[in-house]
């Protein structure tokens, strides 16, 4: 607090002691331009390249979330709405089939996917775009209906290459390839 005061003291005694002398301020500088950087303007491709791309990935990340929150409600026999609405195919069916798996078991999981980053792979074409995910599950755990940890022993992080397409209006995973790997050093989606 005093040096609050201490400062209002100063600003007051600069501007007294101004208006004792006849001080006359100076007009400040004129403000330097600042450079604006020239890109060229985004092509109509490049735009439709570049929207296309946000929204599939957009897609692999809310599918991926729908399949923590159904794995962690100890999985379904069937696709919520939500997960129709962004996967298709055959990355659909495998989806079922382990969520099948986990709800027949009883069991319900714990945490959630650690997308580590998603980057483009392959071409694009009208409809179609291909992505690559680094996923770490290691922080997921499955439990039985007695609280037991039943997680696989094994290394739960993945390298997935997958297409996603245009169903509609929205973007739908429709396959994956996915493999396991011990470490995300050297993969095209590490950071």
């Amino acid at each position: 607090m005093a040096l609050g005061g201490r400062g209002f003291v100063s600003v007051g005694a600069v501007v007294a002691c101004c208006a004792l002398v006849g001080c006359t301020s100076e007009p400040p500088p004129a403000p330097t331009p600042t450079p604006t950087a020239t890109t060229p303007a985004e092509s109509q491709i490049e735009r439709q390249t570049r929207l296309d791309y946000e929204a599939a990935e957009a897609a692999y990340r809310a599918s991926t979330a729908e399949q923590d929150r159904l794995y962690r409600a100890g999985g379904t026999t069937k696709a919520s709405p939500a997960l129709r609405a962004t996967a298709t195919g055959s990355y659909l069916r495998v989806t079922l089939k382990s969520l099948r798996k986990v709800h027949r078991s009883g069991w319900h999981a714990e945490g959630d996917t650690k997308i580590i980053d998603v980057v483009r792979n392959g071409g694009w074409r009208t409809g179609q775009v291909g992505l690559t995910s680094c996923e770490d599950n290691n922080a997921i755990r499955f439990l039985d209906r007695k609280g037991a940890d039943v997680t696989p022993k094994v290394e739960r992080r993945y390298v997935q290459k997958m297409t996603v397409v245009k169903v509609g209006d929205g973007w739908k995973v429709s396959s994956a390839n996915s493999t396991r790997v011990h470490s995300f050093d050297g993969q095209p989606c590490a950071l």
